[in-house]
């Protein structure tokens, strides 16, 4: 693993030359821009989103301590602040697109916009998708957007967007069809703001009660619908996101494990080292010392 202070944050600049105009949009080969930035194989995280098409070769992506293998037809979806590393094949092909949020939230007025795709949230199960079974649809797609950003005189930040906006709806349709029968399911609408929700209050909200209230629901009703969907309780539901993100600030090794349970909203360090401990088998000093 990574033996340096802490995990470093890459900024949208850190992909391009210093000298380069700042954008809001960026895209790349993968094969090229594995071969320029073969320092960058290492644990990282963005400050801005990324989708990553993989059209051949192999390898791992390791995505929040998860291992995905690397195959034809994955596209993953990487969130700010999430920490992930490449161990790819020499050769691998594919496309990377690396955008800020300010690209869609500024344009169309909705700061919300990306957050409402279930494959952009941090604790959803989406962040990794086969395109296999829309393939004719997708790769269209992909190749307007290589098209607009690679091969016309000037690029139009406008069609971009219109391009990338098709390709999230697209890729939002699929989860759609392969969750059918899940909407069968009452409360499949309910889910998924109960996601939107602990995305935006997890640091300071940990008990089911507090998102029942937001959701207009019964305690109750909230975990009957979590063990229906998830197979597991809506209290665990909220603490794997709280433990998902304890583990990302472990990483950083600049944060002390007081500072990490003050900013999770626990009482003191103590509280904050049983709870991790009781979840994880491991204390957040032995996490750390694991990951360093």
């Amino acid at each position: 693993m990574l033996a340096k202070e802490k995990i470093p944050v890459l900024e949208i600049c850190n992909m391009v030359d210093a000298t380069s105009v700042p954008q809001e949009v960026l895209v790349f080969e993968l094969d090229m821009f594995l071969q320029s930035h073969q320092n960058m194989v290492f644990p990282h995280r963005h400050s801005f989103y990324q989708v990553l098409f993989i059209e051949s070769g192999v390898g791992f992506h390791i995505i929040d301590f998860k291992k995905f293998e690397v195959r034809k037809n994955i596209v993953y979806f990487l969130t700010p602040g999430q920490v992930h590393e490449w161990q790819f094949s020499p050769g691998t092909k594919g496309l990377l697109i690396n955008f800020t949020e300010a690209f869609f939230s500024l344009y169309l007025s909705n700061f919300h916009y990306l957050k409402n795709f279930p494959f952009f949230l941090a604790n959803g199960s989406h962040v990794v998708l086969d395109i296999q079974s829309v393939e004719h649809k997708i790769k269209p797609l992909l190749q307007d957007i290589r098209d607009e950003y690679f091969h016309q005189p000037v690029k139009n930040l406008n069609m971009l967007r219109l391009l990338l906006m098709q390709l999230f709806e697209w890729m939002n349709r699929q989860i759609d069809a392969t969750e059918e029968t899940e909407m069968i399911k009452p409360g499949m609408h309910i889910m998924r703001k109960f996601d939107l929700l602990i995305e935006e209050h997890y640091t300071n909200k940990h008990l089911p009660k507090e998102y029942a209230a937001m959701l207009f629901i019964t305690p109750n009703y909230l975990n009957e619908l979590c063990v229906l969907h998830t197979g597991h309780s809506a209290g665990e539901h909220i603490r794997n996101r709280i433990l998902l993100e304890a583990k990302r600030l472990l990483v950083n090794s600049s944060l002390s494990i007081s500072e990490i349970a003050w900013s999770l909203h626990f009482e003191n360090h103590s509280y904050f080292s049983r709870f991790f401990k009781k979840y994880c088998a491991v204390t957040p000093e032995d996490f750390r010392k694991q990951v360093a």
